[in-house]
Order: structure tokens, then C-alpha cells, then sequence
């Protein structure tokens, strides 16, 4: 085991999955019937790597005329449901970043996932690729009152592990900000495909 990094921890969505594209059509399908129009751009700059509630908050103010908060946050839980039933048929993680995430464990390292999502989206993932057997530590955007790019999810993690520094998977600016903030040494994503390889060049872990 590298002897400076004790633990890898990874963010979820567009990092160990590629589900932005689903949460983007989820909070569309949700959005439309109320005549707000999210585009990809807005998706983009305002949702990802963003706390649900503080996106929604954002999406309101800038409509024309503005919609109050209380009326778009009430699509969430839809919003929620139709994630779930979209991911049940969407690709999930990659079977590379599953067995590093094994031969991670193998080798003595302390596994983590810090999201801005909630569990109620995430959690079932984890259970159906068979990951969440190997964590040690699990944030979600219910666990800290100040989420990313704030550094209090990753130093949530760092305590539970009592660690005070971990390598970091995160794809998005805001998800980068909070680990870096966090004393964290960050390994940004562009493809959820590069993480196997990504963390076994940076760690010299390679299988057979």
C-alpha cells in the first residue's frame, strides 16, 4: 500500500456512474409540465456537482417571471422516483472500476463515497453493483448541513476514517474545490471509464 494515501474515496454520479445524462431527463420530465425549460447548458452550470435544493433554488430565480423555490422543490420527489426507474435500465458502473474497488479493498486500503445526492438515488446502486460490502464510509447530501463545494462532506469522511487526508475521484469543479479544501489530494474524471486506471497509475496497483 502506498504508504502517504490510506484511503480512496470517489464521488458518484459522473464519476462511478454516468448518470448525469439521466438526472438531466429525470428533472426535465419533472420541469416541462410546469413550463420550465432546463437546457443542457443550464443542466450543466447549475446541477452538477450542485446540492439538489440549492439548484433548484437557482432554477427558480432566473425564470421569467421568477417561480417560487417551494413550487419546483415540490417536483423532487418525481424527480426522484423517475432517476430510480431510469437507472434500473441505464449502465451502471463500469466492471473495471467494480474490481478495483475489490482489489482496492484487497490490499488494505479504506474505501469511501461523498456525494452531493441523496441516498435515496444512490444507495440502491451501490447495493445492486455489489460496492457498498467494501466502504468504509458513506456521505450523502443528508449527512452534512454544508455540502460541496464546501469541504465538510470530505472532512466528514476524513473523521469517520480518522484519516487527515485521502486520494479523491471527483468529476466535477465544485466536488474538486471541497476535497482540495479538505487537506485531499483530487484525481479529476472526464470518462467514468478512466477510473480504474486512473487510481492504479496513481497508486501502482495493477491486476493480473
Amino acid at each position: 500500500m502506498s504508504q502517504e494515501i490510506k484511503a480512496v474515496l470517489f464521488d458518484f454520479d459522473g464519476t462511478l456512474v454516468d448518470s448525469e445524462p439521466v438526472h438531466f431527463e429525470a428533472w426535465k420530465a419533472v420541469m416541462e409540465p410546469l413550463g420550465v425549460t432546463i437546457s443542457h447548458q443550464v443542466f450543466m452550470e447549475r446541477f452538477v456537482g450542485v446540492e439538489d435544493r440549492e439548484a433548484v433554488r437557482m432554477v427558480a430565480e432566473v425564470q421569467t417571471p421568477p417561480r417560487t423555490f417551494d413550487e419546483l422543490w415540490a417536483t423532487f420527489p418525481r424527480k426522484q422516483e423517475i432517476f430510480r426507474q431510469m437507472m434500473d435500465v441505464h449502465p451502471q458502473v463500469p466492471q473495471a472500476t467494480r474490481t478495483l474497488i475489490a482489489d482496492l479493498k484487497a490490499a488494505g486500503y479504506l474505501l469511501g463515497v461523498v456525494t452531493s445526492s441523496s441516498s435515496v438515488e444512490v444507495s440502491p446502486m451501490l447495493d445492486r453493483n455489489g460496492i457498498r460490502q467494501y466502504l468504509d464510509v458513506t456521505v450523502f447530501c443528508e449527512d452534512v448541513t454544508r455540502r460541496k463545494p464546501d469541504p465538510e462532506p470530505y472532512l466528514k469522511a476524513l473523521d469517520t476514517l480518522q484519516l487527515s487526508t485521502a486520494l479523491v475521484l471527483e468529476d466535477s469543479r465544485s466536488g474538486m474545490t471541497a476535497a482540495t479544501s479538505a487537506g485531499c489530494e483530487v484525481i479529476r474524471v472526464v470518462d467514468v471509464h478512466d477510473v480504474a486506471d486512473l487510481v492504479r497509475s496513481r497508486l501502482n496497483l495493477f491486476g493480473d
